[in-house]
């Protein structure tokens, strides 16, 4: 008897074993699928890992694309294909989001700017970036993005963009100061401290240049600036973030 008696606890502890391991697992499962993988109400994000980025509408001639984005939608409850349906131009669009948006960025790409929505904004739910393409290709497209890293996603194609080939461009600018810092005529070499103003603000630079160089150089003269830009990043017209940022190939007499 006493014998069957502990061969009955035993199996007793081996069931109870058994159904408490399996109460575990099931409860694990529970939790890790209603607490930490708890899938989120709101239809209009995406939580990714990689950007992805879908064609939304057609407008006039143009694409629009929603960058992280299921869908747009308003403060009135409309979406924001509604609110699109609305005007015949991109122009007009534009006029009327104005007092939505605020410019951020430019590319010297033929006009292409980046918008960032207002704080507390009374017609957009998010803070969405917005991306007028106006490129000298032709490209229009419009982009309504979160979580965005506009220049890898110029990068990837948007406005139709390619980074294989360097870009230049030019600013024209007035020269108010030349300042000598250090001259080495053996080596034809002058050190100068130019102060370059524009029709906003000024900046200081330093340029080694040759006599050659050094005695085109004049104060109070406007000059234009060639800069190299070779990634194509965004860039504004803020004459310190042009200097800081690009390369300056060489200077010229305006209007040469």
């Amino acid at each position: 008897m006493k014998k069957g008696k502990k061969k009955n606890n035993k199996l007793i502890y081996i069931i109870i074993t058994i159904v408490v391991f399996l109460l575990g697992v099931i409860l694990g499962v529970v939790l890790d699928r209603s607490v930490f993988h708890k899938e989120t109400n709101d239809d209009n994000k995406i939580i990714i890992s990689e950007p992805i980025v879908k064609e939304y509408m057609s407008f006039v001639n143009n694409k629009v694309y929603l960058y992280n984005l299921n869908e747009v939608k308003l403060k009135d409850s409309t979406t924001l294909k509604d609110f699109i349906s609305n005007y015949k131009d991109i122009d007009n669009l534009f006029n009327d989001l104005g007092k939505h948006i605020k410019e951020i960025k430019k590319l010297y790409d033929g006009g292409t700017t980046i918008y960032e929505v207002k704080d507390n904004d009374d017609l957009f739910n998010d803070k969405l970036t917005i991306i007028k393409c106006n490129t000298e290709a032709g490209n229009r497209d419009i982009y309504f993005a979160q979580n965005i890293n506009t220049t890898e996603a110029f990068k990837k194609g948007a406005c139709g963009k390619s980074y294989q080939n360097s870009t230049t461009f030019t600013k024209d600018y007035t020269i108010d100061k030349i300042k000598l810092l250090d001259e080495d005529k053996d080596n034809d070499k002058y050190t100068l401290e130019l102060t370059i103003s524009d029709e906003k603000n000024k900046t200081t630079i330093k340029r080694v240049v040759d006599k050659q160089s050094k005695d085109i150089l004049k104060e109070g003269k406007k000059y234009t600036f060639h800069f190299e830009n070779k990634y194509k990043e965004l860039i504004t017209d803020d004459i310190d973030y042009i200097f800081t940022n690009f390369t300056l190939k060489g200077v010229v007499p305006y209007g040469k």
